[in-house]
């Protein structure tokens, strides 16, 4: 049995839209919960999936060639150290070559004397 407390026709009617509008109100909110769940979110963790997937691609691609370029990299500092020891040694050859045949020639110019 509906007891209607209120005697105002206008305010009992406004109350009813009210009652409607949130019953209709707890229905959307039920319906877009449910619909975000099943669509939006799955598709937005697909997106993040994806962005994840490049982007692990990504460092891995940059990982690899870094990797690369370090195991270069002795390779190229023993092609340095060889080039630099050679070169040392050419110098040192022409300097004990220098100094060596200067000293025969003031030698020589000794025994001269």
């Amino acid at each position: 049995m509906k007891s209607n407390i209120i005697n105002d026709n206008r305010t009992a009617g406004l109350m009813n839209r009210v009652r409607e509008d949130v019953s209709h109100l707890r229905e959307d909110v039920g319906h877009l919960l449910s619909h975000t769940a099943r669509e939006t979110l799955p598709g937005s963790a697909r997106e993040i999936a994806d962005q994840a997937k490049t982007q692990i691609a990504a460092g891995g691609a940059y990982a690899a060639s870094r990797l690369r370029e370090l195991r270069e990299a002795p390779t190229n500092q023993k092609v340095g150290w060889v080039g630099g020891a050679i070169l040392f040694g050419i110098i040192a050859a022409g300097i004990y070559a220098f100094t060596h045949n200067g000293h025969a020639t003031n030698q020589a110019g000794r025994t001269e004397d």
